[in-house]
């Protein structure tokens, strides 16, 4: 499980890595997006400006052309009619004068042919003035039909202008929602980098709290594995020393058994001399009575036993001073032997003591362990694995709370420290979020 999350938490550090890789990519992309379309604005908004700004020239010059235009066109009418004024009044006096004639003509009858020479030149004359107002008008014509193409061509220049200007407020528009566009684009991946960095910060978060919670897990492990060390060892020197006690014990039987054989021998010793003692003064006396009767082979032979006696008491009492020089060393034997075997006895229940303080804390810890596997299975919903998880913990509960009655632990031998401890399930660390992991994480002491 440890294998797993700890993968779990490389794929999260990898895609928080990833998650700031694409933050800074996109970052960078909104920028250049937004300092392109900032630069294409600036250029086209120029270019758009001096365009707007030709456009405008050539309008107010093409107005200024067309003002003049249609004021000398109105020039020409007005220098039209003053032009031909004087013809027109003149023809109008030739008309009168005509009609005067023609009633003169009538009433002169005679003078007709007289008046109809005069009648002829002054037709003629007529028809020159004619001729001359015609000639007047038709170059007047002439110059106002070519005032009237020009001010149509200025027209058509304006309305030409006026269309450039209708485009360049479309290619405005166009620029106009290209920029806002590439503005909105940036603004969403600006939105886009800010989720990215907040899911990039709770990943951070996560791998975080999920190294802390692992961290505990491990030291709660490592405590566990530092005491089954611990079992083991003093469970060996326990081990080892009640051997050692074992042999000790076969060494004190055989120590006092060679005690008990040198005391015996010391006891056989001392009956052998008081035999002596009691056979030697008998000895003397048959010695004094067999010399007194000159019975010299029998004093001879008895003074011969005497003899040995003497010798076998000496052998006797050499071997009983060496008899009681090894008993003293059996007896110190005994005693160190025994010393040895309470010191021993000694050390096997500060062990065995040992041991089990170090067995309850173990077994506390498995209890936690336990309880904290079944609420992660709980918490998955897979009721016989808590089950099971509940059976390991009750057990080592029981077998704690009988370890601590039996040998009497005290309360600052027995764990309590390790008891209150928040046991942490590695399932957990690796299917809580981070709102949970936070709350799982202050549950666990600092």
């Amino acid at each position: 499980m440890e294998e797993v999350l700890l993968s779990q938490i490389a794929a999260e550090e990898e895609s928080a890595s990833l998650l700031r890789g694409f933050c800074t990519d996109a970052e960078n992309e909104a920028e250049s997006i937004l300092e392109k379309a900032d630069a294409f604005c600036l250029e086209e908004t120029g270019k758009w400006n001096s365009r707007c700004e030709d456009v405008e020239f050539r309008k107010v010059e093409l107005d200024i052309e067309s003002v003049i235009v249609d004021n000398v066109r109105l020039s020409l009418n007005d220098t039209l009619e003053g032009s031909v004024e004087q013809e027109m009044k003149e023809k109008e006096m030739l008309r009168k004068k005509k009609e005067h004639l023609s009633e003169e003509l009538e009433e002169l009858l005679a003078l007709v042919k007289a008046k109809e020479k005069e009648i002829e030149e002054n037709d003629s004359q007529i028809k020159a003035v004619e001729e001359r107002i015609n000639s007047v008008v038709s170059g007047y014509k002439e110059l106002q039909t070519s005032m009237d193409k020009m001010f149509s061509d200025l027209q058509a220049g304006l309305s030409q202008v006026d269309t450039e200007t209708e485009d360049l407020s479309r290619k405005k528009k166009d620029v106009d929602e290209f920029v806002a566009s590439e503005k909105e684009r940036g603004v969403k991946l600006r939105e886009l980098v800010s989720v990215s960095a907040d899911e990039a910060n709770e990943y951070e978060e996560v791998i975080k709290l999920r190294e802390t919670l692992m961290s505990y897990v491990s030291k709660t492990r490592e405590e566990r594995a530092k005491l089954v060390s611990i079992e083991e060892k003093l469970s060996e020197e326990v081990q080892r020393l009640q051997e050692e006690v074992s042999s000790t014990r076969e060494s004190l039987k055989e120590q006092s058994s060679r005690k008990s054989i040198i005391q015996q021998n010391i006891t056989s010793f001392m009956d052998k001399i008081m035999f002596i003692e009691k056979r030697m003064p008998e000895l003397e006396a048959e010695k004094k009575v067999a010399a007194s009767t000159r019975n010299f082979k029998e004093a001879g032979r008895i003074a011969a036993e005497l003899k040995s006696l003497n010798l076998e008491k000496d052998k006797i009492q050499i071997e009983t001073g060496q008899a009681n020089a090894e008993l003293e060393k059996a007896e110190q034997e005994i005693e160190e032997t025994i010393k040895r075997l309470q010191e021993l006895e000694g050390l096997i229940f500060s062990k065995e003591k040992e041991l089990s303080v170090s067995r309850f804390q173990r077994l506390r810890i498995d209890s936690g362990t336990a309880k904290a596997e079944r609420s992660a299975a709980l918490e998955l919903s897979d009721l016989e694995e808590a089950n099971l998880l509940l059976e390991e913990a009750q057990e080592a509960e029981s077998e704690a709370e009988k370890l601590k009655l039996t040998c009497g632990l005290k309360e600052e031998e027995d764990g309590e420290d390790e008891a209150k401890e928040c046991f942490v399930s590695m399932e957990l660390i690796a299917t809580f979020g981070l709102k949970k992991l936070q709350e799982l994480a202050e549950s666990v002491p600092s």
